[in-house]
């Protein structure tokens, strides 16, 4: 301007105008840098994705070439570098026991402030082994700061421009550190809660035990993993739409109840329990469930459940008191036999009497019902003398007696001796011609059949139309009969104890509902007719299906005279 010339006031106000525009411009960049930085926490994938965001957004207010964002582990005083763009650094590898002496970095999260150093003050630093890795000829760093506590720094670095930042660039950067700091603490949060979501999932699905989330509101299974899927028998689909009481035995059912009940009330109950859960293909496992529940409002809510198939570990623990218990039975068995061999004798002579007189009021009898009560006794005392001699040879392990005989006919005896019995039931017989006599011990065959026929009459005590199919035919080298019929059948689980000495379903022992009131059985029945038929060289087989019946099958070998 020249000496005498006024002041163009038009171009200061042109001057102070454009300032304004500038001003707000950069304002408004600022505003939409901020603006994407928050939206970027719900658009980006990872905490990779949003440093890369963050550092895109600010390349829009200032030159980011060079940029890093360091975060901060002070409790092991270490930094690290998750993201960073640098033309000439590549040492981006942790500093571990950092300060403010060594570290430009270490310098802001130890001051706590935003931090503008120029050429001198870094070369200085330098020569001081301040700076750590390339030297720039500028250095700009701010904390991002959380709940008062420095998490990490953002910084940006010229190896070129001295003069590339200013103050004004400093307060520009951070102004945008609040927003930088809770973007990336939330994005750690949700990455965090993502990591530990993945790690429950991978725990639940691959977990060594079975696990279940369960609504009690909805009485509904949530949530299942594979080995619980793999103990029940269901797939995952069809576990999550079965009602809970659904897996569960008729006594594990008044459990369950029970325990929701008593948790309803808040009452106190072990957070373990023991129940039988019935498979898709209707086999019964044990389970040991530990239950963690879930109480909302101090209502009742659901709960989160590991489960253990216990079955092996109870079975072996049945199998020793069975084993102790048949141990018992076997001693008693013992003494049975002892008293046996001494009363049988006397025994077997009163019912000769008995028999031997019977038979001469028989002759001598001219009243024909008088006549027929004697005939019963008569027949039922030769059933006694059978019985002690195959209760003895039970006890004492004695040979069976043989001789020739066919046994369609010892099965009419039987038949005629149960006939009251059977009257109600349809009685099938299947006969086939060119079976050959059977050697064996007579009164241990009528005994076996006596005991599978009255079985299956107890079988069939609940049955509608009860049936009875009877069938003797010869296969190759055996003879076989067969005793069928339409009752309860046995569960699956219990079949295998079937021959154990002193096992019975019945009496006190129905579990199920089977067998009318009154039913009885001494568990003896079964055992002792395959001990009979063990001695003769045969073979005893049980067929049954719960709720629809069961078949024996006894094969004895075909011997020629």
């Amino acid at each position: 301007m020249k000496k005498n010339q006024k002041p163009n006031k038009d171009r200061t106000a042109a001057t102070g105008t454009l300032l304004d525009v500038t001003k707000n411009k950069q304002a408004e960049e600022i505003n939409k840098t901020l603006f994407t930085i928050s939206n970027a926490v719900n658009t980006t994938l990872n905490l990779k994705d949003l440093y890369r965001s963050i550092h895109n957004s600010l390349g829009n207010i200032m030159d980011v070439t060079n940029f890093f964002i360091a975060m901060v582990d002070i409790k092991k005083r270490t930094l690290h570098f998750p993201y960073h763009v640098d033309s000439r650094d590549d040492d981006f590898l942790p500093i571990t026991n950092f300060n403010a002496d060594d570290s430009l970095t270490g310098l802001v999260v130890s001051q706590r402030r935003p931090i503008l150093l120029k050429k001198k003050e870094l070369e200085k630093r330098a020569d001081q082994n301040g700076v750590w890795g390339a030297e720039p000829l500028i250095w700009m760093g701010v904390p991002l700061i959380i709940k008062d506590k420095v998490i990490g720094v953002v910084a940006v670095q010229s190896y070129l421009d001295p003069n590339l930042y200013n103050e004004q660039d400093l307060q520009v950067l951070s102004s945008v550190s609040d927003q930088i700091a809770l973007a990336i603490d939330r994005k750690r949060a949700e990455d965090a809660l993502r990591e530990g979501e993945k790690k429950y999932r991978q725990l639940f699905k691959n977990a060594p035990s079975g696990i279940y989330e369960i609504d009690f509101e909805k009485v509904r299974f949530i949530n299942v993993n594979d080995i619980m899927c793999k103990y029940t028998g269901y797939s995952e689909k069809e576990f999550l739409s079965l009602n809970p009481l659904d897996l569960l035995s008729r006594d594990s059912k008044n459990l369950y109840i029970k325990r929701i009940e008593k948790l309803s009330k808040r009452e106190k109950v072990s957070s373990s329990a023991e129940y039988t859960i019935i498979k898709k293909n209707g086999q019964k496992i044990k389970i040991l469930l530990n239950n963690d529940y879930i109480y909302k409002n101090g209502k009742l809510k659901g709960a989160r459940v590991v489960a253990h198939d216990i079955t092996e570990i109870k079975n072996a623990q049945d199998e020793k008191i069975k084993a102790q218990k048949i141990s018992v039975e076997l001693e008693k068995m013992a003494l049975v036999g002892q008293i046996a061999g001494k009363i049988a004798h006397d025994f077997n002579n009163m019912l000769a009497v008995i028999m031997g007189n019977t038979a001469l009021a028989i002759m001598d009898c001219k009243d024909a019902a008088v006549k027929k009560t004697l005939e019963l006794i008569y027949k039922e005392t030769i059933k006694g003398k059978n019985l002690t001699k195959n209760l003895v040879a039970f006890a004492k392990d004695q040979e069976p007696k043989q001789e020739f005989f066919r046994i369609y006919e010892k099965i009419d005896l039987v038949i005629n001796l149960l006939k009251k019995d059977l009257d109600d039931i349809e009685l099938i017989r299947k006969d086939k011609p060119g079976v050959p006599e059977l050697f064996a011990d007579p009164g241990m065959i009528e005994n076996a059949i006596i005991n599978l026929i009255q079985n299956s009459i107890h079988a069939i005590s609940k049955v509608e139309h009860p049936k009875i199919i009877i069938q003797t035919y010869c296969l190759g080298k055996n003879i076989f009969f067969e005793i069928e019929d339409n009752g309860c059948g046995i569960p699956k689980d219990e079949i295998k104890n079937i021959f154990v000495p002193s096992f019975t379903l019945k009496g006190n022992e129905d579990g199920t509902g089977s067998y009318k009131t009154g039913i009885k059985g001494t568990g003896y029945g079964i055992s002792n007719v395959k001990k009979y038929i063990d001695q003769h060289n045969g073979n005893i087989s049980v067929k049954s299906v719960f709720g629809s019946g069961t078949k024996v099958t006894i094969s004895l070998p075909a011997i020629t005279k």
